[in-house]
């Protein structure tokens, strides 16, 4: 669990970085929220389970290594997970989404770990406090409202959120979950500490704070 929260929190920020690679509108969108991001104290909160969770460690060191390459090609070249990328794509901004997620991949790789990390956080470091400095680093209530504020302008994030809110999402992840194609990769992230499910709650979770559509 503290990798799959701690990534999923990483791939905001690191996906920060990318934006040059979407369109103009949807990047002024996704640099609002941005904004929101208390990248400095999550930094904290992953520096800290790198020093004191081995399965942190592991997970990340994995990230870091051609392994976790090879493990990627394969989720990439599957059908399912294609399929979820066009659907991405054709709800999007129209940009090829692969090529952001390989982007992402690159930039997780090379994401740097504070090596210094504020006393109170230190000490502590359980998994219940581990979920709450995370997910309360997250300032929900302005994530909401910055939402509901890019729906009503019906602009790219809207089509994109909308897309995200969809039933047919959340069938085409949950096929590419159970894909035949997927389960060797999917079981080489779990023996690596990455749990798939618990990302995939994560992002559901996430997409759940906006606003009904």
């Amino acid at each position: 669990m503290a990798f799959s929260t701690s990534v999923s929190l990483l791939l905001v920020i690191t996906v920060i970085s990318c934006w040059s690679l979407v369109s103009a509108d949807l990047r002024s969108d996704l640099k609002d929220f941005g904004a929101l991001v208390p990248r400095r104290r999550i930094g904290f909160i992953a520096a800290r389970y790198y020093i004191f969770d081995p399965r942190f460690r592991q997970a990340v060191e994995f990230v870091r290594s051609d392994e976790f390459t090879n493990t990627w090609q394969q989720v990439r070249a599957a059908p399912d997970f294609v399929n979820i990328i066009n659907y991405l794509t054709e709800n999007g901004s129209g940009y090829d989404v692969t090529t952001l997620v390989d982007k992402l991949i690159a930039r997780l790789k090379a994401f740097q770990l504070s090596r210094t990390v504020p006393v109170e956080l230190m000490l502590r470091r359980d998994l219940t406090t581990f979920l709450r400095d995370t997910l309360q680093s997250l300032p929900r209530t302005r994530i909401y409202s910055l939402m509901a504020q890019k729906v009503r302008q019906s602009g790219e994030f809207a089509k994109l959120y909308k897309a995200l809110r969809d039933k047919q999402f959340k069938d085409l992840v949950q096929r590419a979950r159970y894909s035949t194609e997927l389960k060797a990769p999917l079981r080489k992230l779990s023996q690596k500490s990455i749990n798939v499910d618990e990302l995939l709650q994560i992002l559901f979770e996430v997409i759940s704070w906006g606003p009904q559509v």
